[in-house]
């Protein structure tokens, strides 16, 4: 869609075009809503994450949390929003051997306790390899606020490629 399309939309239509942007939360498109209308698309990913800077260190660890776990074979097929479900089938998370959906619920088990968030990756244009390189990478940290950056980032970075592929411009 367009940036005029964008700027056309009802309210409750906007809302419910971009209330997953940032992983089940709304409250960030019902911001990103009132600052309409947008001049081309690089302002609406600069207000998005705006809204998202704006927030507090523990909502933006609710938002980290909102986010599935990545290879989950259940959540993949039924418990994710559909932007995570394309993200992670794109990926080819859908396709894992039962020993890949056995190693990455081990990873995301091992990410879980060590840092008390799940594994946060933006998974466009990543393979099953690369996934699981970057989880064995983020392992070997021990630095928590290091991690908590980083998955910040990932979360921005999602956010990013989801308002791109929704907005031509």
């Amino acid at each position: 869609m367009r940036i005029k399309d964008v700027n056309e939309m009802s309210s409750d239509i906007f809302i419910n075009n971009f209330k997953n942007i940032f992983e089940k939360t709304s409250s960030i498109a019902l911001s990103a809503e009132k600052m309409r209308p947008f001049t081309n698309k690089n302002q609406l990913i600069e207000t998005f994450i705006n809204e998202f800077d704006k927030l507090t260190k523990e909502n933006k660890m609710n938002i980290i949390r909102n986010h599935p776990d990545l290879g989950n074979r259940f959540k993949i097929n039924n418990d994710m929003t559909e932007m995570s479900q394309n993200e992670q089938k794109n990926a080819g998370l859908d396709t894992c051997t039962e020993e890949e959906f056995m190693l990455f619920n081990q990873l995301n088990n091992e990410f879980k306790s060590k840092f008390n968030t799940p594994f946060i990756f933006a998974v466009k244009g990543q393979n099953k390899t690369l996934i699981i390189e970057e989880f064995e990478r983020r392992l070997q940290n021990d630095n928590i606020e290091e991690e908590l950056k980083e998955s910040i980032n990932q979360v921005k970075q999602i956010a990013n490629f989801r308002l791109n592929e929704i907005v031509d411009e």
